[in-house]
C-alpha cells in the first residue's frame, strides 16, 4: 500500500527534528568535557594514619584508636560558600561536617567523621558518599566512605 503525501512529511519532519536534537546534545556534551571541574582531588583515608603503614579507606568508629575517624579532603577550583556533607548513597544526609562555609579556591580542604549521624548515635555499617553543595549547584564524588561494623569485643577507651 502507498504512502500518503501527509505521512512521508510527518515522518521526515520528525527525522529531521531528531537528527537536530542528536546535534545539540553532542555539542552540549563537549562543553561540558571543556569546563574545569569544580571538586577534584578528593580522597578518603580511615585516620590516624602513620608514615609507613598502608592507608585503609574504612573506618570503625568502636573507640580503640585505630582507624576511628574518616578523613575526608578535596579540593575546589572556585571559591563560594558551601555546605559539605556525608550522604548515604540514595541521597539522605546522614551528617553535615560544614555548612555555609568559605572554600577557597585551589586550597585543600579536610574534615574528619567519626562515625555520628543527626540525632545521636553511630551511623550504621554501609557505604557512604560526600556530597558538596554550593548555590547552584550539587556535587556527589563517585568515591565511598566505608563503615565496618564495629567488633562487640574490641571495644575500649584508648
Amino acid at each position: 500500500m502507498p504512502k500518503r503525501p501527509n505521512e512521508s512529511r510527518a515522518a521526515a519532519i520528525v527525522f529531521a527534528l531528531l537528527v537536530l536534537a542528536t546535534l545539540a546534545a553532542f555539542a552540549y556534551a563537549q562543553r561540558v568535557k571543556r569546563d574545569p571541574l569544580v571538586l577534584d582531588r578528593v580522597s578518603f583515608v580511615g585516620a590516624p594514619h602513620a608514615k609507613g603503614t598502608a592507608r585503609v579507606h574504612s573506618f570503625t568508629p568502636d573507640d580503640d584508636c585505630r582507624h576511628d575517624l574518616m578523613r575526608i579532603r578535596f579540593r575546589v577550583t572556585r571559591s563560594a560558600d558551601a555546605t559539605v556533607q556525608v550522604v548515604k548513597p540514595g541521597g539522605r544526609v546522614v551528617y553535615t561536617l560544614a555548612r555555609d562555609e568559605f572554600l577557597k579556591r585551589y586550597t585543600f580542604h579536610t574534615y574528619f567523621w567519626d562515625g555520628r549521624q543527626r540525632g545521636g548515635g553511630t551511623a550504621h555499617p554501609g557505604r557512604y558518599k560526600l556530597r558538596v553543595q554550593f548555590g547552584d549547584r550539587t556535587l556527589v564524588t563517585p568515591g565511598v566512605i566505608r563503615l565496618h561494623p564495629a567488633p562487640k569485643e574490641g571495644k575500649g577507651k584508648c
